[in-house]
């Protein structure tokens, strides 16, 4: 397959999410361009040759639809896992590869390393935000949530896009912040793909929850 499944393993990229709107009836069935517009706007950009290659691997029964996109992510997610396994429990699941996954993607600590001094500066700009987001009684992860959903976003599990990160770090966390403190935070949190990881960022800012003591009243 032309399609780079490492990447949609890694990335844990629904692809099926990219063709819901120009299959409005949900027949499973789409046109060559459509077909072929759904997997750039996944940011898989193909030759026209190779678009051709996948589109005709997967022929349809509807006559004005001619490609089975519906087979087609079928198919594409099975680097996620088997299908139909209740029917056939015993059946051997290849293992995750572990090469593959973000080890961080679940981490409230910053993504990478500066430098010891860009590491102090940008820790000093956390302190700063997450204080005023205090202050504003906000939460940042569900700004974040909404980029991590919209249709035009590489719909990266935790992650978002630099561009996606700045804009909602603008618009709703820290107005003040210049463009290289900015660049700096985001590249605190930064993988090898370029991607941010707001999980991490969010954990640092957002308020701490204050764990529940049921007898602190009493004690008091």
């Amino acid at each position: 397959m032309a399609l780079d499944l490492d990447r949609v393993y890694k990335q844990r990229i629904r692809i099926q999410d990219f063709f819901g709107d120009f299959d409005r009836l949900r027949c499973g069935s789409i046109t060559p361009t459509q077909f072929a517009r759904a997997l750039a706007l996944a940011g898989f950009n193909l030759t026209q040759a190779q678009y051709r290659e996948l589109s005709d691997a997967y022929p349809s029964t509807v006559e004005d639809r001619p490609v089975c996109y519906k087979d087609f992510c079928a198919d594409v997610n099975g680097v996620f896992t088997k299908y139909n396994l209740e029917k056939a429990p015993t059946q051997e699941v290849d293992p995750a590869p572990a090469s593959l996954l973000d080890t961080e993607r679940f981490s409230a600590k910053p993504t990478r390393s500066l430098g010891d001094a860009k590491d102090e500066e940008v820790d000093a700009l956390l302190d700063a935000i997450a204080e005023g987001v205090r202050k504003r009684r906000v939460e940042v992860k569900p700004f974040f949530n909404d980029a991590c959903a919209n249709q035009n976003s590489p719909m990266r599990v935790n992650h978002v896009t630099k561009a996606q990160f700045k804009q909602v770090v603008r618009a709703h966390v820290a107005r003040e912040l210049g463009d290289e403190s900015m660049d700096a935070v985001a590249d605190r949190f930064s993988d090898d793909d370029g991607f941010v990881n707001f999980v991490s960022f969010s954990a640092c800012v957002d308020p701490k929850e204050e764990a529940y003591h049921p007898y602190r009243r009493s004690l008091q």
